[in-house]
């Protein structure tokens, strides 16, 4: 039997959506406003009330928001304090956290991870109650792969939702970055992003950067916006993601049976809320598990096969050491494709190729 499976629905999301999709181009079209218009706003007015905040708005990329957010703390810090300000990031992450932060001049320090990629719960709440005298200091919290703290963020948390903005309810700390990369739940039909937050300053400041510092030119800005048309797309997925949501859940909890007595972990059990933007397993024998699945037509992606400390771009920073649980997890993960448009035919095919891997 000739199965393929891919590690991205795209093409299936597509046939699934072709006829609306192509009317929602078709009226940006007619209309004539490419940017800035009319489903620019519905999107950012539905995002914002999505995520249960004051302000959303949307930037051409999630790197891109996460840089703004990045831009308009140490701006603000800088003009109070000489001091520049300085973030602690978790190790396991993709690079464009860290660069978000170092290529706009903070003091990076690296922390290890909890054995779901994110940052220990203890340590967010230690942070939480420094004293007064390190309000210069900040922690970005990474819900890698789509995991939710349990501990309501504060003003010094900044929060890089890309991977689990849809199971973050409102726990935005002074602002989360969001991604709409074709790759995420929520996916626009080239690139986007978005800044969600309670802060009006915030808000101000992104509108005014994303715009090459318009109107007053008081700061320097760049040219960071989402096409009517890809607005557009969102919003017609936009009535389909909470079912989405469920069949991901539905995925994961197959999974999660199939797998149960294997020599494997799941990163998302236990989790406190996940939205399963990827479906990742732990093992110590991945690398051969990856090429016995792809052979079998299964898909699979490593996410992340390094840790930020190695990268060269870290030299110099503080940072954990080898025998990290951060670096450990970097050697044994594994992504299962995990999306909508996958049947329970297929999921029961790839857990069952899975066993029979471990039952040689």
């Amino acid at each position: 039997m000739n199965i393929s499976i891919p590690h991205f629905g795209l093409k299936r999301q597509y046939v699934n959506l072709k006829d609306e999709l192509l009317e929602a181009t078709d009226n940006v079209l007619r209309e004539g406003i490419l940017v800035d218009g009319e489903y620019t706003r519905k999107f950012e007015t539905w995002l914002a009330r999505k995520n249960k905040c004051n302000y959303a708005i949307v930037t051409h990329s999630g790197t891109q928001a996460l840089e703004f957010i990045a831009q308009y703390v140490r701006f603000r810090d800088l003009s109070d304090n000489s001091t520049k300000p300085k973030i602690i990031l978790p190790n396991l992450s993709y690079p464009a956290t860290l660069n978000a932060f170092l290529s706009n001049g903070w003091e990076v320090e690296l922390s290890d991870t909890n054995k779901y990629g994110c940052l220990p719960v203890d340590t967010l709440e230690d942070f939480s109650t420094l004293p007064g005298v390190h309000n210069y200091v900040y922690h970005c919290y990474v819900g890698l792969y789509g995991t939710e703290s349990p501990l309501y963020f504060n003003k010094r948390t900044i929060v890089d939702g890309a991977q689990h903005w849809l199971s973050a309810f409102g726990n935005i700390g002074m602002g989360m970055a969001i991604s709409f990369d074709p790759t995420k739940n929520l996916n626009a039909s080239g690139n986007g992003g978005a800044v969600v937050t309670h802060d009006k300053g915030l808000f101000e400041f992104v509108n005014k950067a994303k715009d090459n510092g318009k109107s007053e030119y008081d700061y320097p800005g760049t040219n960071s916006k989402m096409s009517e048309i890809d607005c557009a797309h969102l919003l017609v997925r936009t009535q389909y993601i909470d079912e989405w949501q469920a069949r991901r859940k539905q995925i994961a909890e197959m999974y999660l049976s199939g797998f149960a007595g294997l020599p494997i972990r799941c990163l998302s059990e236990g989790a406190y809320h996940h939205s399963y933007q990827k479906f990742v397993i732990y093992t110590n024998d991945r690398n051969n598990l990856h090429s016995y699945l792809n052979e079998h037509g299964i898909v699979t992606k490593v996410h992340y096969p390094y840790t930020l400390s190695e990268l060269p771009v870290a030299a110099g920073l503080v940072k954990p050491d080898m025998m990290s649980t951060s670096v450990m997890l970097s050697r044994g993960v594994l992504s299962l494709p995990i999306y909508p448009e996958l049947t329970d035919i297929e999921v029961t095919y790839i857990i069952d190729k899975i066993k029979k891997f471990y039952d040689r």
